[in-house]
């Protein structure tokens, strides 16, 4: 898909004011926390990261540009537009300045705030809502703009990490463009970065960390317990979630149908011909009724008492399979 990914109305907490105070000056305007952020993301692999920080900075300047400042902005809206351009500072400093003039003139303009903001969860579908993400994988364009190019799902396992499919997030080392893996809570406004921390492409588990730098702009609710495959049978109750064709906290229950190996099942994979994502004979299946359609890739599979089974991965015909919890677990372990 290849679509803009707006951010929405700014939902505010007391932890993030220090994130968002902008502090010091240099030439071509205020610097602020986060320009040097992006600086660092923009040096984070160089052999000389003081040397390539200045390298940048100078370029930056030379190129004509200035650091984007807010003196015109209400502090409201200040807060509100270091919010959007969160996901931008991976992206480097040029990129992230750019999203900060974007959204000011946004704020100037008036059409800075679009959507309201979120409340507290009152029911148990909206309980479990906080444990599920959205997962984009962000592409930046010949224009300095963040796009969304693909992405699925994804379930918090605890206050750093997330638990979601391979074939989502290795897509970030894809493409001759810069990218990252943008993440967001499902139903509120709140985003974050996230790299790759372990994988297990032969289960097609992958497990993410919430960039360190963005703590306070993502929360991290975790899932209560993961369920064994060994304690599963066939009639138990699932329920889905994630966010299938850009349906944002779209849920399905159902039943399990099926439990075995991809060996015992027949499956050697997934996807298309050109893109065919292989497992490992020894991964554990559950098939189930509860609806999933593209998206809903990394997505929990919870039970009835919302403790996770399993990731939502691929369909197959009428069939919507998952991969077991216990993927997860080993993941960890190693």
């Amino acid at each position: 898909m290849n679509f803009l990914h707006k951010f929405f109305k700014y939902f505010c907490i007391l932890s993030i004011l220090a994130l968002l105070q902008a502090c010091g000056s240099g030439d071509g305007g205020k610097v602020s926390k986060g320009h040097r952020d992006a600086i660092r993301f923009e040096c984070k692999d160089s052999s000389d990261v003081k040397a390539c920080g200045l390298e940048v900075r100078e370029n930056f300047f030379e190129t004509g540009n200035e650091f984007t400042t807010f003196e015109d902005l209400s502090d409201e809206q200040i807060r509100k537009v270091k919010l959007e351009c969160i996901r931008s500072k991976k992206f480097g400093l040029e990129a992230y300045n750019n999203c900060l003039d974007d959204y000011r003139t946004a704020a100037l303009d008036g059409t800075l705030f679009q959507k309201g903001i979120t409340k507290k969860p009152k029911t148990s579908i909206e309980n479990l809502e906080l444990s599920t993400v959205r997962v984009d994988i962000l592409e930046l364009g010949d224009d300095d703009k963040v796009y969304a190019i693909g992405g699925g799902s994804g379930v918090i396992l605890d206050s750093k990490l997330i638990a979601t499919n391979c074939h989502i997030v290795l897509e970030v080392n894809k493409g001759n463009k810069k990218r990252a893996i943008g993440i967001k809570n499902v139903g509120q406004e709140k985003y974050g970065l996230a790299s790759i921390y372990k994988k297990s492409k032969k289960h097609d588990v992958c497990i993410i960390k919430k960039d360190k730098d963005l703590e306070a702009a993502f929360d991290m609710k975790s899932v209560k317990k993961l369920v064994k495959f060994k304690d599963l049978e066939r009639g138990d109750f699932v329920r889905t979630f994630g966010t299938p064709i850009q349906l944002e906290g779209h849920t399905a229950k159902g039943e399990i149908n099926y439990l075995g190996t991809a060996k015992e099942a027949n499956i050697e994979g997934y996807g298309s011909e050109e893109d065919f994502y292989e497992i490992s004979p020894a991964t554990k299946i559950i098939s189930h009724s509860a609806q999933i359609a593209p998206g809903s890739s990394g997505g929990p599979l919870f039970d009835k008492n919302g403790y996770l089974i399993g990731l939502n991965t691929f369909m197959d015909s009428s069939f919507n399979y998952s991969v077991s919890a216990d993927h997860i677990r080993e993941l960890l372990k190693k």
